[in-house]
């Protein structure tokens, strides 16, 4: 918890408007507010996992690429990250929208993914998120053609 308090700390002094900060949890020791920004970052790095790198890319809810192939802006993609309290109010959703190169497998890529931001923020926060919402926006080939696919992954959910 303290990994991922000091990373807000950081961020907040850089970027202290209110469409960055999603998730605040008020204990004794004061309010901490987690940015879509570390969210953005944490995604990014299971971008670059062995069976995703060169296949996956971050992508608006509508479908468009964010940036492109070698390079995206973190902060771009942090304005198309949704995260929710969950259903019971003790954790959170994470929500973002993805395009696939064709021929890729989606179950591999999304697993790998959910996995490794499930496993990312376990380690800096303690435990998992409730669920992971990736979307398939789209499928690259020469051009991105549209989809409308989603992959839920449940992690933290008892029942």
């Amino acid at each position: 918890m303290r990994d991922i308090y000091d990373f807000v700390i950081k961020y907040r002094k850089v970027f202290f408007r209110g469409e960055f900060m999603t998730i605040s949890k008020t204990t004794e020791l004061g309010t901490i507010t987690v940015s879509n920004l570390i969210f953005a970052q944490i995604i990014e790095k299971s971008f670059q996992q062995k069976h995703c790198r060169g296949r996956v890319w971050p992508a608006t809810s509508k479908g468009r690429q964010i940036g492109n192939e070698q390079k995206f802006s973190l902060s771009d993609f942090a304005h198309e990250i949704n995260v929710e309290p969950s259903e019971n109010g003790d954790g959170f959703e994470l929500e973002f929208s993805i395009i696939i190169r064709f021929g890729t497998s989606i179950k591999l890529v999304t697993g790998i993914i959910s996995d490794y931001i499930a496993e990312t923020i376990e380690k800096k926060q303690g435990r998992k998120p409730d669920r992971i919402i990736i979307k398939i926006a789209g499928m690259k080939s020469r051009q991105i053609a549209k989809r409308n696919l989603e992959v839920i992954k449940e992690y933290g959910i008892k029942g």
